[in-house]
């Protein structure tokens, strides 16, 4: 019969486990497509299994043990088994091309090629969430999705940042071992003598296919409960399942999912929220969240040069919690400028920082509005300086269209000069992620006297890249060298904002120039919580000593704050959609309010409270300590949990509606 002469061709470790008199026209009865969903899944389960069991060891100074990990690691098993379920099923189209039953040779070969390709794959997903949460402190989420998109800036920092090609060799040979392990356990032999009957395979197909089907629309992530420790809920989820949620959730319906106040209530009460005495609004409409913001006086136009700093923590920062002298001239110009000391960014990446900082909006849910395919023609930071005949550009050290950057910023009033636009010579030294901050710093001067000698004012929105991972920077003056990790890029990155102000100063455009120092987000996000407000505290400087006499502002606010607080600072009448106020306005209350937000939480965080809206028209209500980052349950916020619906709400809708269009 094929089955025995298959099995007589097998080593004798493999005939002991699977004996040749064993294999008969009934044993084969089960097909090998089926035999093949069961190996693979068993496999997936297996090293995901053996991955949170790593990454329990990696956060076991953060979880909840007891009845909190328990629970966690029973939705773990559930979301496992799901997770292996779709694993599976390429097997439902690979099985097809597994050769007849009579080509031993074959056959046995084909198998032994899938089941490597499957365990490498599976181990390489193990490895991947191992760095992924050293990193982050989560399972794959919309990060990982970018990753995966944005290929070439990813793998040149993966490159940069671990030893490569020590990781795909250990892959291989790991792959090579569980395919051998397999074989000698008789796994394999026992997949390929299943029989190949045309109706039973079919039977089989269908059968998996809707099982997948059922799987893909009927489970969700969201169904996890909530875990006082969100260490212990992120342990809780499967990686390749999470990446997959990820991918497919990347913009959430905020009227379909979230809380919702009914009519107008929401757009009446930010109404009332933004209109002031300098603020009046645009027209009687209730939805009408345009203010004509009108100031007396001579407006001044002055340059203003926007620098997002890379990762940029409060806590780098002596005026924060560092003891190490990480940011001396940053600590300096603090002193010396306007100095925001509690404001707070709006999310996690890089793109809701520019979001905030240009469109001064509540983040929306899922990807910031610069993935969005409607993220162009919009009322911006860049916008009102165009107006008024400034030369407006967004200079980066490297591709700017990474993240959707170029689209959003040059479909929005900006010039785009990002480093394919650089003249050869100008990077000294670079990373995947773009040249080092002194070369960018060194391309900022260049534009301004660029601007400058054309006659005409200017507005640049800088980004960094240095105080990133792979943490490279070229030798400097700096005690910390490069390689040394995350203090030593911190050190640089000052070290290159101290000497670009330095350079700044001998340049005949310095007297008429603001500059505006914020963070993009924290290093580190990840906390025990549901949303750490710790993680989200950022430094935020505005600094020309000719201009802006020192002073520090302590109240709570927003990323979204800062640049309508600079327009009041020169002194600017214009119409405005924005939901930052000027902090600074004598005729204004001050907000006391500041908005936090990962791609599914929508936080409102007041002086002691937090409010965190979640999918389901789920919310939570805490008493919040901000120094500890310690939440509190509380039954009752007063109107805090209305304003944190109407606000994000409303910014929704003005979105999806077209009112945040020019």
């Amino acid at each position: 019969m094929p089955g025995v002469a298959y099995a007589q061709t097998m080593s004798m470790p493999v005939s002991a486990v699977l004996p040749v008199q064993t294999v008969s026209p009934a044993a084969c009865r089960s097909t090998s497509l089926l035999r093949g969903i069961w190996v693979w899944a068993g496999l997936a389960l297996a090293v995901s299994t053996l991955v949170r069991l790593a990454l329990l060891v990696q956060a076991r100074g953060d979880v909840s043990w007891g009845a909190p990990l328990m629970a966690g690691l029973a939705w773990g098993v559930f979301f496992d088994a799901v997770a292996a379920v779709f694993v599976a099923g390429p097997w439902l189209v690979l099985g097809w091309f597994l050769p007849p039953r009579g080509w031993a040779w074959g056959r046995r070969w084909f198998v032994r090629g899938v089941a490597f390709v499957y365990a490498g794959a599976l181990l390489f997903g193990g490895v991947a969430e191992w760095f992924f949460w050293d990193e982050f402190q989560v399972r794959f989420n919309f990060i990982a999705v970018d990753y995966l998109v944005w290929t070439q800036e990813v793998w040149g920092n993966i490159n940069q940042s671990y030893p490569m090609p020590a990781i795909w060799s250990g892959l291989a040979l790991l792959s090579a071992a569980v395919v051998v392990g397999l074989e000698r356990l008789g796994v394999l032999p026992w997949m390929v003598a299943g029989s190949d009957a045309l109706g039973r395979r079919l039977l089989g197909w269908l059968a998996g296919a809707a099982l997948i089907a059922a799987l893909a629309l009927g489970v969700r992530q969201a169904w996890l409960p909530a875990f006082a420790n969100q260490f212990n809920r992120e342990l809780a989820k499967n990686g390749m399942f999470s990446f997959g949620a990820a991918f497919w959730e990347m913009e959430i319906d905020y009227d379909r999912f979230y809380r919702t106040l009914p009519g107008d209530e929401a757009f009446v009460r930010v109404r009332q929220k933004l209109v002031t005495p300098a603020a009046s609004s645009a027209g009687p409409d209730p939805r009408e969240l345009r203010r004509v913001i009108t100031r007396e006086g001579e407006e001044k136009r002055w340059n203003v040069i926007v620098v997002c700093m890379e990762s940029l923590s409060w806590d780098f920062m002596a005026r924060g919690r560092d003891k190490n002298n990480l940011t001396p001239n940053l600590d300096r110009i603090s002193r010396e400028g306007l100095y925001f000391s509690n404001i707070y960014a709006t999310g996690t990446r890089t793109v809701r920082g520019m979001e905030a900082l240009t469109l001064s909006v509540p983040p929306t849910p899922g990807q910031a509005i610069l993935y969005r395919p409607q993220s162009t023609g919009l009322v911006t930071l860049g916008s009102l300086f165009g107006e008024r005949g400034y030369d407006c550009a967004f200079i980066y050290g490297g591709k700017g269209g990474f993240d959707y950057m170029n689209r959003f910023f040059g479909g929005n009033g900006y010039r785009v000069v990002d480093k394919p636009t650089w003249e050869k010579g100008e990077v000294s030294f670079e990373t995947s992620w773009g040249a080092c901050d002194e070369d960018l710093f060194r391309k900022v001067s260049s534009e301004g006297e660029r601007a400058a000698a054309a006659g005409r004012p200017f507005h640049h929105f800088v980004m960094t890249t240095s105080n990133h991972r792979p943490f490279q920077f070229p030798d400097s003056e700096v005690r910390l060298k490069s390689d040394t990790g995350r203090h030593g890029a911190v050190l640089y990155a000052d070290h290159a904002v101290g000497r670009f102000l330095e350079e700044a100063r001998a340049r005949p455009w310095f007297e008429r120039t603001l500059f505006v120092f914020c963070a993009d987000h924290c290093a580190s996000s990840a906390g025990k919580t549901e949303l750490d407000a710790r993680r989200y505290r950022i430094p935020a400087i505005v600094w020309n000593p000719g201009l802006v006499p020192p002073r520090e502002y302590a109240g709570l606010c927003s990323q979204i704050d800062l640049m309508p607080t600079v327009l009041g600072l020169m002194n600017w009448s214009y119409t405005t959609r924005f939901f930052g106020q000027d902090l600074l306005d004598p005729g204004t209350a001050k907000p006391e309010r500041a908005f936090i937000s990962n791609y599914q939480k929508l936080g409102l965080l007041g002086p002691k409270e937090l409010v965190i809206l979640k999918p389901r028209q789920e919310y939570s209500l805490y008493s919040a300590d901000l120094k500890t980052g310690d939440l509190a349950p509380v039954p009752d916020l007063g109107p805090w949990l209305d304003d944190a619906a109407a606000y994000y709400q409303a910014a929704s809708w003005l979105f999806k509606s077209g009112g945040l269009s020019r």
